[in-house]
């Protein structure tokens, strides 16, 4: 019922939105499938934005929109059953296809909306980053390895301590999310009803309570850390951004996950969903998938192995891991 509920209320906020986008991409629409306007219409998440760009740069034909993949998520489950999703694929950074789906059953809206996901096309482990100067404390204090359960059950941790975790609304929040969780529990096949115990609760409140209250603006967290000395010592990050910021090295060491802990880390898999009505084949030849496979890869994303788990809890647990962060 609570996650029903939240979903409703979601309708409130964001119906204004997807009408007035609905109203704008209608006149546009690709008819790819069709023969019709050769124009494709891309939706990408903000972490892969400079893939996006770059792509469009090259490609005259396609029409990019840059937007957080909880936005675009969140505006889907609440379309009618055969409305124009405002864009011919969503390139995304985790299982929002998944949520996406799982959301609108809790709806009207049951009719599936997004066509089969292409195979992953890069991959990004989430990774606890933490200063330097912080970190031979923190290991005595976790008893010898960092983990996301120590860091938010721990009182007797060096203080000052500021956790920084991007909003799951982000492809790459969500996974550092995700992996925290699964440092907590063990494992990644717990269920929404586990959320409900007082060990968890004030757990996952220590945790997430400063970046919830954090006003980032456009930086991500290790961004903030790395410009900002002292505003957070230690944060979530994916890999691949660990490796772009070039400048994070000097300050800041990214923490291994336990050797004991079977779904740790959680790897962000970045896949292009198509709208209904197109193959995922058909969307990657739209979009040049060798093009798209070289920034990935220029962009460290790995795309070179991808038979790896995500060790991505279920998709309706996700979401009200989101429905907490902003509650």
């Amino acid at each position: 019922m609570k996650r029903l509920a939240a979903i409703v209320l979601a309708i409130g906020m964001v119906f204004g939105s997807v009408a007035l986008r609905n109203s704008l991409d209608n006149s546009t629409q690709a008819q790819t499938a069709t023969g019709g306007d050769s124009s494709f219409r891309l939706t990408c998440a903000v972490e892969l934005a400079d893939v996006c760009n770059a792509l469009a740069a090259t490609q005259p034909n396609l029409i990019v929109m840059i937007e957080e993949a909880g936005t675009t998520a969140d505006q889907l489950t609440l379309l009618p059953d055969g409305t124009d999703p405002g864009f011919d694929a969503w390139l995304t950074v985790g299982p929002w296809a998944e949520i996406v789906q799982d959301n609108r059953s809790f709806t009207e809206n049951g009719g599936v909306i997004l066509g089969t996901a292409s195979r992953v096309l890069g991959s990004s482990s989430a990774q606890i980053v933490t200063s330097k100067s912080a970190q031979t404390e923190l290991e005595a204090a976790c008893g010898g390895a960092i983990t996301w359960k120590c860091l938010g059950e721990n009182q007797s941790l060096p203080q000052p301590q500021s956790i920084g975790m991007a909003s799951p609304n982000t492809g790459a929040g969500l996974a550092v999310l995700a992996d925290a969780t699964n440092s907590f529990f063990g494992n990644s096949s717990y269920s929404a009803s586990d959320f409900e115990g007082a060990a968890f609760i004030g757990w996952f409140e220590q945790l997430t309570k400063k970046s919830r209250e954090s006003n980032l603006g456009e930086q991500t967290v290790l961004e903030r850390a790395v410009a900002a000395a002292g505003t957070f010592t230690t944060v979530g990050a994916l890999s691949t951004e660990v490796e772009s910021l070039k400048t994070a090295s000097s300050k800041f060491n990214s923490v291994p996950a336990p050797k004991d802990a079977p779904d740790q880390p959680v790897i962000a898999q970045v896949r292009l969903v198509p709208a209904a009505g197109i193959t995922a084949q058909d969307a990657l030849d739209q979009v040049n998938s060798d093009a798209l496979t070289q920034l990935l890869a220029e962009s460290n994303w790995n795309t070179s192995d991808q038979d790896s788990r995500s060790n991505m809890p279920a998709a309706g647990v996700l979401q009200v891991l989101r429905d907490m962060w902003d509650s």
